[in-house]
């Protein structure tokens, strides 16, 4: 899998984000947390200090695996999501070929329909060479259209829901 500079820099700006954001709320919470441990302690005593640090480090403990399942989910999400991007230009480069190689079928049957149309005018001109010559070049044409015809792929169209 190939990621994009802009990716690994979206990538990059985003765990930077996350861990800015978890530092202040981290250190918020301590803040908060010695504040209200500090009010406790004057009402309830040492017991109750000592269950708040403990409450606040469980809080750290989940906020932490939070954040791990987070960046896991958010690596899996961008993961999908570029494979999903990769098979659409893959069938998108198909599409092209395709049409390009349509468009050059769709020309080899106009020369030969063109060739067609001197050849009946040099022959209602008289010029029975140049008819001639311009039959044979319109038979080789379609001959040409009907080979590359049936060497393209057959192409399976998906619907897209």
């Amino acid at each position: 899998m190939n990621f994009t500079t802009i990716q690994i820099i979206a990538f990059i700006g985003a765990v930077a984000a996350m861990a800015i954001v978890f530092g202040l709320g981290f250190y918020e919470g301590l803040r908060k947390g010695k504040r209200e441990a500090f009010d406790i302690g004057y009402q309830r005593g040492l017991h109750a200090h000592r269950y708040e640090l403990t409450q606040a480090r469980r809080d750290i403990e989940s906020a932490k695996h939070s954040l791990t399942i987070s960046r896991l989910n958010a690596a899996q999400a961008l993961e999908a999501t570029t494979a999903e991007l990769d098979d659409c230009r893959a069938k998108l480069a198909n599409l092209q070929t395709r049409v390009i190689t349509e468009d050059d079928a769709t020309q080899l049957v106009a020369m030969a329909d063109k060739l067609s149309l001197a050849a009946n005018v040099f022959a209602g001109m008289g010029s029975v060479d140049q008819a001639t010559a311009a039959r044979k070049l319109s038979i080789t044409a379609r001959a040409l259209f009907d080979r590359y015809w049936h060497t393209l792929p057959v192409m399976e169209v998906e619907v897209m829901a």
